[in-house]
C-alpha cells in the first residue's frame, strides 16, 4: 500500500471538528432561506425581470414555496432510463480510438412484463471521428458526444414504445453545461442537435426528465439572496450571499414525503441563450422518502413544454418517486442503465488487447508507448 493513513489521523480529525462547527451555522441559515421562501412566495414581475439580468433561476407562476403532493399514477405506464460511459483516446495506446457505451432499461409498469435491458457499444477510430474543427474529440467534447448518443438512445426507444404513458429519463442534466467554455459557434451547432432529441420525444407524446441524486447547486439561493434585497442587480452582486453555499436541497427538505417544490427556470447561460423556449430547462425539488424520518431531495430537470401539460408533469413527478422507491431513493432505471453502461478494467484492457490483435492482423506492427508498458507492469504487482 502506497498511501500513508497513518500521516491523515491529525488532518481527519481537524476535518470532523471543522464540519460539526459548520454545521451548526448552517441551521440558522436555512431557517432563515425557509422564511424568505415564504416571504417572496409571490415574486413581483420586478424580481422576475432582475432574475433574468443577475443569472438566477427565474421564477415561474408556481409560489415559490409552493408544496405538490404525490400525485395518482395511471394503471400502467412506461419508464425508460439511458445512461453512458466512454473510454477516451489514448496516446499511449497502440491505436487512437474512442468508445461509448450506452446502457438502457424499459420498465412497464403494471404490465407484469420483465423489464427489457440493453447494452449498445460504438467504437470510433476514423479521423473524421476522432477531430472537430481540427480539435481531438476528448474531454469536454466527447462528454457530449456521450450526451447525445444517450438523448439519441432515448428517443428511439420512445418511439418503439405502444401508445400510453412514457417517461423517458436521463442521470444528471438535460443542459449541455460542458459546453460552458466553448466558442457560440458550437454551443449553437451542439444543443441544436441534443433539443432535437427532446423534440421526437415530445412529437410521440412522451415526458422527458433528467434525475439529480444528492444535488449539490445553490441556484434558489441566489434566487432569495437577490429577493431579499428588492431585485437590485448590481447590490446583489457586491453583497455576500449567505446561502452561497447551502445547496439547495437543503432549504427543500422540509418538503413532505413524495412532494415536489416549485418550478424554477435554470439560469443558466447556455439555457437562456441557446435553448429554445419550448425547451429551455426548468427544474424543481422532490422528496423520494416514504416516510418522515429523513428527507431524501432530488432535483429533476425537465423542457418547459412539459411543464405546460399537467398529466406529463404529474407523470414525471409521480413516476420518479416509484422508481425511485423500487431501488432506495434512485430510479432503479437509471441505476440498473448505469449497470449496463459501465466499462470495467478488465474490459477496458480487453479491449485494448483485442485491437492490437486485430492490428497484427492486418499487418500493422504498433506497440503501446513505453510509460503504458510500465504502468502495465506496475500495476500488476510484477515490478518491485
Amino acid at each position: 500500500m502506497t498511501l500513508e493513513l497513518n500521516r491523515l489521523t491529525q488532518a481527519i480529525r481537524q476535518m470532523g471538528e471543522t464540519l460539526a462547527r459548520q454545521e451548526q451555522g448552517l441551521d440558522e441559515w436555512l431557517r432563515q432561506a425557509r422564511a424568505w421562501l415564504d416571504e417572496f412566495a409571490e415574486p413581483a414581475d420586478e424580481l422576475r425581470h432582475a432574475a433574468a439580468q443577475a443569472n438566477v433561476p427565474l421564477p415561474t407562476a408556481e409560489p415559490l414555496n409552493g408544496v405538490f403532493p404525490l400525485p395518482s399514477l395511471p394503471a400502467r405506464f412506461t419508464v425508460i432510463g439511458a445512461d453512458g460511459s466512454q473510454i477516451q483516446p489514448d496516446r499511449h495506446a497502440a491505436a487512437a480510438y474512442y468508445l461509448i457505451n450506452i446502457g438502457s432499461l424499459v420498465y412497464r409498469h403494471g404490465s407484469g412484463e420483465a423489464p427489457e435491458a440493453r447494452s449498445i457499444p460504438d467504437l470510433r477510430y476514423l479521423d473524421e471521428d476522432l477531430y472537430e474543427r481540427n480539435r481531438p474529440v476528448q474531454g469536454n467534447l466527447l462528454d457530449v458526444r456521450r450526451d447525445l448518443a444517450e438523448i439519441t438512445h432515448l428517443a428511439d426507444l420512445v418511439e418503439q414504445e405502444p401508445p400510453g404513458p412514457v417517461l423517458a429519463l436521463v442521470d444528471g442534466t438535460l443542459i449541455l453545461w460542458v459546453l460552458q467554455d466553448e466558442s457560440g459557434e458550437v454551443v449553437r451547432e451542439k444543443v441544436t442537435a441534443y433539443v432535437a432529441q427532446l423534440e421526437r420525444i415530445r412529437a410521440r407524446g412522451g415526458a422527458v426528465a433528467a434525475f439529480a441524486s444528492r444535488p449539490r447547486r445553490s441556484e434558489v439561493g441566489r434566487l432569495l439572496h437577490l429577493a431579499r434585497l428588492g431585485g437590485d442587480v448590481e447590490r446583489a452582486r457586491e453583497t455576500p450571499n449567505p446561502l452561497e453555499r447551502i445547496p439547495d436541497r437543503l432549504i427543500f427538505a422540509a418538503l413532505p414525503p413524495g412532494s415536489r417544490s416549485a418550478l424554477f427556470e435554470s439560469g443558466s447561460a447556455i439555457n437562456r441563450e441557446f435553448y429554445p423556449a419550448p425547451q429551455r430547462v426548468l427544474f424543481f425539488y422532490v422528496n423520494l422518502a416514504a416516510d418522515e424520518d429523513e428527507a431524501v431531495i432530488a432535483r429533476v430537470e425537465v423542457p418547459a413544454w412539459l411543464t405546460r401539460d399537467a398529466d406529463l408533469l404529474a407523470l414525471t413527478h409521480g413516476a420518479i418517486v416509484a422508481q425511485s422507491r423500487i431501488a432506495g431513493s434512485f430510479p432503479y432505471v437509471l441505476a440498473r442503465a448505469d449497470e449496463l453502461a459501465y466499462i470495467s478494467g478488465p474490459e477496458r484492457s480487453e479491449l485494448a488487447q483485442m485491437v492490437e490483435t486485430s492490428l497484427l492482423a492486418a499487418g500493422l506492427v504498433r506497440d503501446v508507448s513505453p510509460k503504458a508498458y510500465y504502468k502495465s507492469l506496475t500495476r500488476q504487482g510484477r515490478m518491485g
